[in-house]
């Protein structure tokens, strides 16, 4: 009869309810912080909780995430060393290898512009003229550009006098001939212009 009424009662039921919810959440991880808090309250309480204990832990948590921020910012800049390093590494091979097989063409370009000049009016000229400038269009597409030379001051950066020649004081000092075409690959010198220079 008693379990009758203890069915019946809402009251009753209401209590269990409530002491399950408690007993459930007391089981539950989220409530896992404020049990910690209330421990922690209970040991200052109690004067089981030893304060320069705490803060030398604490003090020691945040060096170490102090250490392993500046680890993590160490990592990244020494990684953007490495990307810019390998950048500039494999930029630097494209230019060696570009220069190495335009440098190699260099001289077929010289022989067009020989066979061209040996031409007198043959009806061939034309042709050749015309190969040779797609050819110096393609290579021009690729960044290699003729230094000038002719009429400029010599520029021993840029021109390598192989001879001199009594000019006049208004072609004192500059690049009277060329005798071969000098060229920059990408702003860079690819080759001397060979030339000839007022005295």
């Amino acid at each position: 009869m008693s379990k009758n009424k203890e069915k019946n009662n809402p009251e009753l039921e209401k209590e269990q309810t409530a002491e399950e919810m408690k007993a459930e959440a007391a089981e539950s991880p989220e409530n896992e912080p404020a049990d910690e808090a209330e421990a922690l309250r209970q040991a200052v309480l109690n004067g089981d909780f030893d304060i320069q204990d705490f803060l030398s832990q604490f003090k020691a948590a945040q060096a170490a995430q102090e250490e392993a921020e500046a680890k993590a910012l160490r990592l990244q800049a020494d990684f953007d060393n490495y990307r810019r390093r390998s950048k500039a590494d494999t930029e630097t091979a494209i230019h060696r290898a570009a220069a190495e097989l335009i440098g190699s063409i260099l001289p077929v370009i010289d022989n067009f512009d020989r066979a061209w000049q040996a031409m007198a009016e043959s009806p061939d000229k034309e042709g050749v003229g015309l190969i040779s400038r797609q050819l110096l269009d393609v290579l021009h597409n690729a960044g290699l550009r003729e230094i000038e030379a002719e009429g400029k001051d010599f520029d021993p950066n840029l021109h390598h006098a192989v001879s001199q020649i009594e000019a006049g004081e208004e072609q004192k000092g500059k690049v009277t001939q060329t005798l071969q075409k000098g060229y920059l690959l990408n702003e860079k010198l690819l080759r001397a212009a060979m030339v000839q220079v007022g005295i």
